[in-house]
């Protein structure tokens, strides 16, 4: 009888060894999620989280964690449903705070520029729970996007109503009030968020904007160097930056935060160097233009002309006609480079190595170029993981006097159709002839012209 027992004891504590291990090796440890997350690594965040929301057990840091994946990666809808989901179990844990998450949504909507969507979907849910801190302050940063000033205050004074002393909630109205410039009283409430939270960025821009607005330059310049903590803040308080310095008239101050603003920039414009049209969205914003435009006049006034020119020429490349940039070329081009016109008598192995950069810029492989003349390089190439086409291309790199013409668009489309290649991608120096450009509207060809050739020729540059 004992023998059974002592049997049956064993047998079960093997069961549960194993069981142990069995549960030990799915279960996800959510604190080494929340530090992938933290660091950005959202594949393998993602990768373990599938694994705990499989689980029939509702777990909102599981859920939270994975809508912080989601809004990283810009898939702003599914993040919205891993919220949405955690809102309606009304339950939340040690990473799924109710700050954070409201935030979150309301993060997602503005990021799509779903404005109004987002202002209903929070006044819904201030309809069932009017006296939500959490809902009412973000009905007033909505309010803020919608240039609706008047609700903010309405929104920003109900949430000081729950919250008294709320750096937020006083924060929210001096912006409020600013954009309807009412500086003073903008100004008491954003001194007073900063003295409740040292650490509130916003409250401090903003600051550093009515002191920069009545030219008190040096006490706004400590109120944007606080701002620019924040990376959200940053290009704008190091644009702000410089602006007081510029008026001040200390130049090498100026240029230091111009340059570093134009770093950030350059480093945004290289993420989407794929995407066209994203990419001339973002380097035509008005921030941005006006940064290159400001650095410009400042290295006019310390006599660098060369690189003066370099930013008009930038400028002039995505948005040509903008403000005097076309008079300031003209008139200072002696002191300029023509990069383009050494590309076009470059030597043979400058050139050819001139075009391997360009392509491998462009995000493709290179797995074979010739040279076919002294004018022209034919490149076999692969693309991107991140690029559209990823399969094989024929890239056509061409630097003759005149801009690339109709038949040398339907010479190089033969060559495709030869080797059974899908897509090919025309790079000229002196741009395309428009007969070539209508020749090629049915076809997949793809032409990167001088703008954008002179762009790269400076990357390659500076390229060490």
């Amino acid at each position: 009888m004992i023998n059974a027992i002592m049997i049956s004891i064993a047998c079960l504590a093997i069961i549960s060894f194993i069981l142990y291990i069995i549960t030990s090796r799915t279960m996800v440890n959510l604190r080494e999620v929340n530090k992938l997350v933290d660091a950005g690594q959202m594949e393998k965040a993602k990768n373990l989280l599938q694994r705990a929301l499989y689980k029939k057990k509702f777990n909102p840091d599981a859920h939270f964690l994975m809508a912080r994946v989601y809004f990283a990666q810009s898939l702003y809808d599914y993040s919205q449903v891993e919220i949405k989901s955690i809102i309606k179990n009304e339950k939340y844990g040690i990473y799924c705070r109710k700050d954070e998450l409201y935030d979150l949504l309301a993060d997602s909507y503005l990021k799509q520029n779903k404005t109004k969507e987002a202002y209903n979907h929070f006044l819904s849910l201030a309809n069932s729970t009017p006296e939500e801190y959490h809902i009412i302050i973000n009905l007033g940063k909505i309010s803020l996007a919608l240039k609706q000033y008047e609700k903010g205050i309405d929104y920003f004074q109900k949430a000081l109503d729950l919250r008294s002393a709320d750096a937020d909630a006083m924060a929210g109205l001096g912006m409020a009030y600013f954009n309807m410039s009412a500086f003073d009283k903008a100004r008491d409430l954003l001194d007073q968020a900063v003295k409740i939270d040292r650490k509130n960025f916003q409250a401090h821009y903003y600051l550093g904007l009515i002191l920069q607005n009545k030219q008190l330059f040096d006490m706004a310049i400590a109120e944007f160097e606080r701002a620019q903590s924040d990376k959200n803040l940053k290009l704008q308080s190091l644009y702000n930056l410089a602006r007081c310095n510029q008026a001040k008239e200390v130049w090498t101050k100026a240029i230091q935060y111009y340059e570093e603003a134009l770093k950030i920039v350059e480093q945004e414009d290289d993420k989407l160097k794929h995407d066209y049209n994203k990419r001339m969205d973002y380097v035509t914003q008005p921030l941005i233009l006006d940064i290159r435009y400001q650095l410009a006049e400042v290295y006019q006034i310390d006599r660098n002309f060369a690189a003066a020119i370099d930013q008009w020429q930038e400028i002039e490349s995505v948005s040509p006609g903008y403000r005097d940039v076309s008079n300031k070329i003209k008139q200072n081009i002696r002191y300029g480079k023509d990069r383009i016109q050494d590309f076009l008598i470059f030597k043979e192995i400058e050139f050819q190595k001139v075009s391997r950069y360009m392509i491998q810029y462009l995000g493709y492989m290179v797995k074979k170029l010739d040279m076919v003349d002294k004018e022209e390089i034919l490149a076999l190439v692969q693309g991107s993981e991140v690029d559209v086409f990823p399969g094989q291309s024929l890239i056509m790199v061409k630097r003759g006097f005149n801009p690339v013409g109709e038949r040398e668009v339907e010479r190089f489309f033969q060559i495709m159709k030869k080797r059974n290649i899908e897509r090919g991608i025309i790079i000229s120096a002196k741009g395309i002839s428009p007969n070539a450009i209508r020749f090629a509207l049915d076809k997949p060809v793809e032409f990167v012209g001088k703008n954008q050739v002179m762009r790269l020729l400076k990357k390659y540059e500076y390229r060490i």
